[in-house]
């Protein structure tokens, strides 16, 4: 797991002027924590962080010297400005199980029979902290060259971890679709369908 070190921040200085000054704003809260507590980090660290992490992903806080594992509750990133705006997190409790989401990766798509199309990026379940996913990755390599369709029911859960997907497990995660055919083969279908309708 990756730890991320923060500093608490001033709340007294506004956040537009922190970022001005290279930083990142971000909030920490959880229900062991008498009240939320609000953090900075440079802003290099915090573009560092969201290129391996998603909103999802588990990490280990390193806070005055503490250390809290928490989980990335929420990214806030401007695309215009390739500015982080801010990182919030939530401080996990052993044993108590919460919402997230993990993301889904396919790979060596190119071993697939057809196309490869992608209709969902990541999947919401619960968990608690000793269970948590860090992504889920489908590897067409290993799959059956028969496989035409992949649904959450179809996700194989690590060996030892006890989650629950809230996404629904009918929900298509993948299709694979047939290479189109030739040029040639489109126009003799389509002069057929002149000649019919004449």
């Amino acid at each position: 797991m990756i730890t991320l070190k923060l500093e608490k921040r001033n709340p007294e200085v506004k956040a537009k002027k922190l970022r001005r000054d290279g930083f990142v704003c971000g909030v920490l809260y959880g229900k062991e924590l008498k009240e939320s507590v609000p953090v900075q980090l440079p802003e290099s660290v915090a573009l560092g962080f969201i290129k391996a992490n998603k909103e999802g992903s588990q990490v280990m806080l390193d806070l005055d010297g503490k250390q809290i594992d928490a989980l990335v509750k929420n990214i806030d990133y401007d695309p215009m400005k390739k500015q982080v705006m801010a990182l919030d997190f939530q401080a996990l409790v052993a044993g108590e199980t919460v919402a997230t989401s993990v993301q889904v990766v396919l790979e060596n798509e190119d071993a697939a029979q057809g196309i490869v199309e992608q209709t969902l990026t990541e999947v919401h379940y619960k968990a608690d902290p000793a269970n948590m996913l860090d992504t889920i990755v489908i590897d067409f390599k290993t799959l059956s060259p028969d496989v035409r369709e992949f649904h959450v029911k179809d996700l194989v859960i690590p060996e030892g971890k006890k989650v629950h997907f809230t996404t629904p497990e009918d929900t298509l995660i993948f299709h694979v679709a047939e290479y189109a055919s030739n040029g040639e083969e489109e126009e003799d279908d389509a002069a057929d369908d002149t000649a019919a309708k004449a």
